[in-house]
């Protein structure tokens, strides 16, 4: 058994577009077969509810078709604000 993954990055200054063309490419890829997708957010470093929303989202995608998502390189401060905002588990972030 094989298991395949796709890999995007949020960059530094995302705008609400790309947040948009972020769930696009995750949905394509889902479509596609991919099974394991992770997003790098090492870039993602000021709290921006569009680039949140799309991450939710993807989550959401991939957890209905029964793929894995990850979410990479998150800094302890997003990671903070994230939970702060009680989102952690939404995007399947570890306690």
């Amino acid at each position: 058994m094989s298991f395949t993954s796709a890999r995007f990055e949020i960059a530094r200054n995302s705008t609400s577009q790309q947040a948009k063309e972020l769930r696009s490419r995750v949905r394509q890829s889902l479509q596609e077969g991919e099974r394991h997708l992770v997003v790098d957010c090492e870039a993602w470093h000021q709290l921006d509810l569009s680039v949140l929303s799309s991450l939710i989202q993807c989550a959401a995608a991939c957890k209905q078709e029964g793929a894995s998502f990850e979410v990479a390189n998150l800094s302890s401060t997003m990671k903070a604000s994230v939970r702060a905002l009680q989102l952690g588990g939404r995007l399947g972030l570890a306690d």
